[in-house]
């Protein structure tokens, strides 16, 4: 819930912030525990500054952060870490209850057994598929399902009309084919049936049963429906259902369910503006979320030095986190902007843009009064296609009017240098797109080979560059949040209206950011 009034208090020159606690950043809902006392800040300056972009990488990429995956104690930690600093920067809170953190709704699953598959054939007795076999099935996905009949598609002219809450759909072929045959019938999906099945191995692969079924859990997951998962038949069982043999299946999971924290750090500057101006609202945004820890790591020699099993997370994203902590600062010390800016550091984009679509269902601002989004994800190092230090691009440049903006205005911000890589749709900005508000990303990815591995620390970032780009991203964020330009898709160039597109966008892979 936005906070009545803003905050008095001024971006602090001091060396720390030690009096902020758990308690007094955690909404009150949340706060379960003894608070905990708060992780120093850095100096913070009202202007822009190599120093402090580097230490909010280096908080938030370090070691003990454990790679900050969403759900996780460290994620929180970070989350508590980035609401302090909006708030020495003189933000007002607007997550619930008064503080800076937006509670997200998130959970976490664990598998204790593995998924049994009861097979019915047509002549013959039921019997249960072996798991890891003859079947595969997500673990951490909570699905069972009555004995359900099985309708076999080969081809889309045997696709049935309508999809049958009370069957088992099997789609034959590969996942290319599958998804001609369900693209033809408007539905690549396949909602609506009871379950799902896919062509899985060949042969017969190896039984196993879940990763350490007493205590392991499943990768964080956001509730979602269990309807965009597929059970997929290995070897001889696959031949079976392809060959008409089979009658009817029935899958039955074993999930443990726990609600763990995990938050959006949002703070809100009003605008200055007169009338409806100050109304409108620009969306800062960065994800502080990454990859975690390799927890299931392969042992190594004792006589070797250990492995890093943190994924740091140093360029993607926190850096795109400093940049927004910083504008966070030079605007809250500054005059104030005609516009609204809403300052967003969300959770879980790299499992879906979990915490990007929370916000946009309990914006803090209307979003019919959004005017734009502008994100900022890996601008660690320089990319040369975009001409170099201090060089930024910017994604969808040719779709809207602020490439041609910020290009009028001699700002070094450059079209995006690698069309092919779609970085358009591969981060949060396209979430906001996906509800009708102009959403673009700031970048300098250079397609680094640290993306996505342990090696993306904090010490193979260039600070200097950073600091330039951050200042070339407040010039550009002036322009906007002035009012002087109005964001607005070019006359064709909609995305929505080119590619209607999904609710959960997110990052491809294994394809590099």
């Amino acid at each position: 819930m936005i906070g009545s009034r803003a905050l008095s208090s001024s971006r602090s020159a001091s060396a720390f912030l030690c009096c902020t606690t758990l308690l007094s950043l955690l909404p009150r809902s949340a706060a379960q525990a003894p608070a905990e006392p708060a992780d120093p800040l850095p100096a913070l300056a009202p202007a822009v500054t190599r120093s402090e972009i580097e230490a909010h990488v280096r908080f938030l990429a370090a070691d003990d952060l454990k790679g900050r995956s969403t759900g996780s104690p460290e994620a929180v930690r970070a989350a508590r870490y980035l609401a302090a600093v909006l708030k020495a920067s003189g933000l007002e809170p607007a997550g619930d209850d008064g503080t800076f953190l937006q509670k997200v709704a998130f959970e976490r699953r664990r598998s204790t057994a593995a998924p049994e598959l009861v097979v019915t054939p047509k002549q013959g007795a039921p019997r249960k598929a072996e798991y890891g076999a003859e079947f595969d099935f997500p673990l951490g996905v909570d699905l069972t399902t009555a004995t359900l009949p099985v309708v076999v598609v080969r081809e889309v002219t045997q696709m049935p009309p309508a999809p049958n809450a009370e069957a088992a759909l099997f789609v034959d072929g590969n996942a290319t084919e599958r998804r001609g045959i369900l693209t033809k019938k408007a539905d690549p999906g396949a909602t609506g049936w009871g379950l799902r099945v896919a062509q899985g191995k060949a042969k017969n692969g190896t039984p196993r049963a879940p990763v350490d079924p007493n205590g392991g859990w499943s990768p964080a997951q956001p509730p979602r429906p269990t309807g965009d998962v597929w059970l997929s038949l290995n070897g001889d069982l696959l031949e079976e259902m392809r060959s008409g043999r089979i009658a009817s299946l029935q899958l039955t999971t074993h999930v443990e369910r726990e609600e763990v924290p995990a938050f959006n750090v949002v703070g809100l500057l009003r605008g200055a503006g007169e009338g409806a101006l100050a109304e409108e609202t620009v969306v800062l945004s960065a994800h502080y979320d990454h990859l975690g820890a390799d927890e299931h790591a392969d042992p190594v020699d004792p006589a070797e030095p250990p492995r890093d099993t943190v994924f740091n997370g140093a360029d993607d994203d926190a850096s795109g986190c400093a940049a927004v902590l910083e504008l966070a600062g030079q605007y809250a010390t500054g005059p104030r902007p005609a516009r609204t800016l809403v300052f967003l550091l969300a959770t879980g984009e790299e499992i879906g843009l979990v915490g990007t679509w929370y916000y946009l269902d309990h914006p803090v601002r209307p979003l019919t009064s959004t005017v734009a989004n502008l994100n900022f994800e890996m601008i660690g190092r320089p990319d040369e296609l975009a001409g170099g230090a201090g060089k930024l691009w910017l994604t969808g440049y040719e779709l809207s009017n602020l490439g041609a903006a910020f290009a009028e205005a001699k700002l070094p911000i450059a079209v995006d240098p690698r069309p092919g890589e779609h970085f358009f749709v591969r981060s949060d900005n396209i979430a906001f797109v996906r509800r009708g508000v102009v959403g673009q990303t700031f970048s300098t990815y250079n397609l680094h080979k640290d993306y996505h591995r342990a090696s993306d620390e904090a010490a193979t970032l260039d600070y200097a560059h950073m600091e330039q780009c951050v200042r070339t991203a407040a010039d550009a964020v002036g322009l906007v949040a002035s009012g002087k330009v109005k964001p607005a898709w070019l006359e064709g160039k909609d995305p929505n209206a080119q590619a209607p597109g999904g609710r959960r966008g997110s990052k491809p892979e294994p394809a590099p950011k």
